[in-house]
């Protein structure tokens, strides 16, 4: 009876000798992807701050950017249960003896596998999300002076529209502005989709050229 319990502490001791270091590089690995993942998550949040706050970036179209980045959280939660169970079946085989956890030593090493190949997914995504924060800073910096240019020039146009109150064409040229702050409204709440050939600054200027010359139409019909 002693010595089945001696060999069987021995045993013990041995499986769970055997598991301690691929245990041990399991849990980093899991803890390295844990902190890739914050890092992405800083990042979305990062981006998320620059949204919807009138200032002409198009949020829509970054929001689109960042979805790819999103699908990924659900692909890392299952990863993570899975990780769990193998761990928790690789140590209690272990304490049967090192014959009995060979097969969950290599569930394990496959668990590693996997969540290194989405640790790179993670890396990946974070880089691509910081470079769209940086460009869309930049964007936003770049946009001031468009969208500051955009507004005085229609709000120069209502202070002459009112000015030519009962002039011919009058009417219409309320019909055209009022329009042109239409657009302009769509344009500061980042609704407007960018394409290669008509940035979002293309279309601050458009609109800037568009009010000037309906202020020199009215200014032509000015008595």
């Amino acid at each position: 009876m002693w010595g089945r319990s001696r060999t069987r502490r021995q045993r013990q001791a041995e499986g769970l000798a055997a598991v301690a270091g691929p245990v041990e590089a399991a849990d980093s690995a899991h803890q390295a992807l844990l902190e890739l993942r914050r890092a992405v998550r800083g990042e979305l949040a990062r981006i998320e701050a620059l949204l919807d706050r009138g200032d002409g970036l198009p949020s829509d179209t970054i929001r689109e950017q960042t979805l790819g980045a999103m699908s990924v959280f659900a692909d890392l939660d299952g990863v993570s249960q899975h990780y769990h169970e193998v761990r928790t079946a690789t140590v209690a085989a272990a304490e049967h003896g090192v014959e009995v956890a060979v097969p969950w030593l290599e569930a394990l090493g496959d668990q590693v596998r996997s969540m290194t190949e989405l640790g790179e997914t993670f890396a990946g995504y974070g880089e691509s999300l910081a470079y769209l924060r940086e460009r869309s800073e930049r964007l936003r910096a770049d946009l001031g002076p468009l969208r500051e240019g955009a507004h005085a020039a229609l709000r120069a146009a209502r202070d002459e529209l009112a000015d030519a109150r009962g002039a011919d064409g009058w009417h219409g040229w309320q019909t055209d502005l009022t329009a042109l702050g239409d657009r302009l409204t769509e344009l500061d709440a980042g609704r407007v989709t960018p394409t290669a050939r008509r940035k979002v600054s293309d279309h601050y200027r458009e609109l800037e050229r568009e009010v000037t010359q309906l202020r020199g139409v009215m200014a032509a019909a000015a008595p």
